[in-house]
């Protein structure tokens, strides 16, 4: 592709980039506005309590506070919920975990809010916490979801996956490996917490800047709970310092929550999350418990696997039905198998809540079926990277939801890549001669990974993009997709330049804002590069062919003689023409400089009553080694290699590719050595960033990548997806070469120390 001038070049930098480090770049909590009220918020002190008293007034009455608001001020409650309305914009009747915002105080400064919320009298009676799953299923165990939400008790949903019959496989196979493993939850640790400010407007209506990820389902819900018609409320995303999938139910709360508040007062109101705050009261990755049962034969041929998942879903349901539904349709792996069984339950705690996170279940159910099946290679007596190359899947094979795939696999070239530079096979034996008490063991292990691109069976998958010539001859670009720090906005803009063969600077894409950008879904699900990206291409193209259609009137020829070199176009007569020169002929010929595109993944469909379907139309791939020292003095262990190749289709934004790949490599070794977001019933005992370890450049060993490019055909210029799935090998992967350093198989996730005689 190296005719491309954009797509694929390794000196590309990100469009906001000299923004970020200059301080240009406005975050919400750099923004004020004359007049502005400051929010704080009064949490529950406990996990599960009915609310028995709760008075505003002695807040209402201290200098300097101006309004405080409860569920009594928003329509039915402030009952809301995507895609489950199970939850609150404030608690109502009860509490269901510990820091639930209960009330909202709005004062002139930031010391008279937190005043006003510490006067607000509060009385709760305490109920029995749920805090263990299985207890949670017992039917005299207390119902936590709202009596409105039709659930079997505490399980809110069943989801199940069927291909083939697995039982007579299994019980035919000479070697089956039957365990199970507990994943703990994670919490995201962005840099900028959260934070919503709102506007009021004349006609009665709002205007949010909040740092969400998805705009447009933001303005429906505060509109919903305002009793507003969504027109009236309008939601600006601003620069946003990171998300990983964290800041979705937690933001509509605070929008809806300081849009009252300005509603009430006539002023702006802002609310910016402590980093404490944001560590107790945001939803978390969710804990799953995984059994797996993976049956081969003699030779080493997978041949059935049969999984039960229990996923964590807290007090709440936010996203976790839909992150489970994920971790369904990838819990064998990608692997051949004659048949595979998978039943998921989704069960409500009082472990705070859960939600999305980066890798969005496949994370954890990749890391449980990983370190299974290096389990069952070593009862084979097989190499486990061999054993993975013999049974991965390639173009042609079937997936473990029985689905047949015609797009190329990079997998096997992944495994390949990962085993010459990580020198595998001389490591592995030099380890494997270690002695037993040795102080300090090193081992060496695998994982393989795939992930269904887009929302597949979750959800209609589409976007939609704008591009119009101002008259300065710049282009604007919007898309209903969003940027939080994965470099989308980069990839639109240079799509954008490189269908128009324009200058990369003449293009610029407007912040994400209900009123100018059109509704294109959530940005979740590492969809933004190939259906945000294709709806960009198809807008530019359409742009492009009045473009086309002027330049050839210019040149008295036809449009299919017209040749583009740059922003020059050329007619037959070799006679060449500014970019400016024919957006002036297109509008004295009244042609429209404006387009609008939209993109939609090809149909899949899943039937949730029987299993069965197409969950995803295409799926990246990736393998990653990890090479690991164990001090048996301490129990601690360090990483001291990591070797990743990811099949991405197309890398549209070398720099922007590597960046998420060495993030969620970074972010896999938190998960896996460190990142335990622990509960103790319903109690979280870390909060802070003291007792919450994340990975600092000092835990970090040096990290090779490369991407393995595929051509996805659907794909703009063959691209794939790429954020999330770059993280799901990193844990298990380490988790494997522990094994060889110890003897001793992982079964729980963060490890925990284990100290040697």
């Amino acid at each position: 592709m190296s005719n491309l001038r954009y797509v694929g070049h390794a000196e590309l930098r990100s469009v906001d980039g000299r923004a970020r480090v200059t301080g240009e770049a406005q975050y919400v909590c750099d923004m004020t506005l004359p007049g502005m009220l400051y929010a704080k918020v009064l949490r529950s002190p406990l996990p599960h309590a009915r609310i028995l008293t709760l008075d505003l007034a002695p807040a209402l009455a201290l200098p300097g506070v101006v309004a405080a608001i409860t569920h009594a001020d928003f329509v039915e409650h402030g009952n809301f919920g995507w895609p489950v309305k199970d939850d609150y914009v404030l608690a109502y009747q009860k509490v269901r975990y510990q820091g639930e915002a209960i009330a909202v105080v709005a004062a002139e400064t930031e010391a008279a809010a937190e005043a006003g919320v510490e006067a607000i009298r509060l009385e709760l009676a305490a109920l029995p916490v749920v805090g263990d799953m299985q207890a949670a299923l017992d039917e005299n165990a207390p119902r936590i979801p709202p009596a409105s939400v039709k659930t079997d008790g505490n399980l809110g949903e069943t989801i199940i996956l069927r291909y083939g019959d697995p039982e007579p496989l299994l019980a035919a196979a000479p070697v089956v490996m039957e365990t199970s493993y507990d994943l703990r939850h994670q919490e995201h640790a962005y840099l900028e917490t959260e934070g919503a400010l709102a506007l009021p407007e004349p006609d009665g209506g709002v205007t949010l800047f909040a740092n969400n990820q998805s705009p447009f389902i933001n303005r429906d819900i505060v509109a919903s709970v305002l009793g507003l018609p969504p027109q009236q409320v309008r939601s600006i995303q601003p620069h946003i310092g990171g998300t990983f999938g964290g800041k979705d139910d937690v933001l509509y709360e605070s929008s809806a929550q300081v849009a009252k508040l300005a509603l009430l007062t006539g002023r702006p109101v802002r609310l910016i999350f402590t980093r404490a705050e944001s560590m107790l009261a945001s939803y978390k990755r969710q804990a799953l418990r995984v059994h797996l049962r993976l049956g081969s034969d003699e030779r080493g041929n997978l041949q059935a696997a049969q999984v039960k998942m229990l996923a964590d879903s807290g007090a709440y349901a936010s996203m976790t039905p839909m992150a489970a539904w994920r971790a369904t349709m990838h819990a064998a792996g990608a692997y051949r198998y004659q048949a595979v069984h998978v039943d998921t339950q989704v069960i409500y705690t009082n472990n705070g809540y859960s939600g999305a996170f980066r890798g969005f279940g496949n994370t954890q159910a990749a890391a449980a079926v990983e370190m299974a099946i290096d389990e069952l290679a070593e009862r084979l007596h097989r190499d486990p990277l061999e054993f993975r190359l013999q049974n991965c899947l390639r173009q042609g094979d079937r997936t473990m939801t029985g689905n047949l795939v015609k797009h190329e696999v990079g997998l096997p070239a992944c495994l390949e890549w990962v085993r010459d530079k990580s020198g595998w096979q001389q490591k592995r034996a030099r380890y494997a001669a270690q002695p037993a008490d040795a102080p300090r063991r090193r081992g060496i292990g695998v994982a393989c990974y795939f992930h269904g691109c887009g929302l597949g069976g979750e959800g209609t998958d589409f976007a939609v993009s704008t591009l119009k010539i101002e008259r300065d001859y710049s282009i604007t670009l919007t898309s209903g997709l969003t940027d939080f720090g994965q470099g989308s906005r980069t990839v639109f803009t240079l799509l954008a330049a490189e269908e128009l063969g324009v200058e990369l600077a003449r293009v610029q894409m407007l912040r994400p804002d209900t009123r100018t950008a059109i509704d294109s879904g959530p940005t979740v699900a590492s969809r933004a590069s190939i259906v945000g990206g294709n709806a960009v291409r198809v807008t530019a193209t359409k742009l492009g062919q009045r473009l086309r259609l002027a330049a050839a009137d210019l040149c008295a020829c036809a449009p299919a003689q017209i040749i583009r070199a740059g922003e020059q176009y050329i007619g037959p007569r070799e006679e060449p023409h500014s970019f400016e020169e024919v957006v002036d002929h297109a509008r004295a010929l009244g042609l429209q400089l404006a387009a609008e595109g939209r993109w939609e993944i090809p149909a899949v469909e899943w039937d949730l009553e029987t299993g069965t379907g197409k969950p995803y139309f295409a799926y990246v791939f990736g393998a990653q080694v990890a090479e690991v020292e164990f001090n048996s003095r301490t129990g601690r262990t360090k990483v001291t290699g990591l070797w990743a190749a990811h099949d991405g289709g197309t890398i549209l934004y070398p720099q922007g590719a590597y960046g998420q790949l060495y993030g969620g490599i970074a972010q896999g070794v938190g998960y896996a050595l460190m990142e335990g977001y622990l509960f103790k019933d319903g109690v979280p005992q870390r909060t802070d960033l003291r007792s919450y370890r994340v990975p600092r450049a000092i835990d970090l060993p040096e990290i090779e990548g490369t991407f393995i490019e595929t051509r996805l055909n659907e794909g703009p210029y063959g691209a794939k997806n790429l954020a999330e799935p770059v993280m799901v090998g990193t844990a298990p992967a380490i988790a494997n070469a522990l094994f060889q350093a110890t003897g001793e198989r992982v079964r729980r996730l963060p490890i925990p120390p284990q100290p040697r005689p």
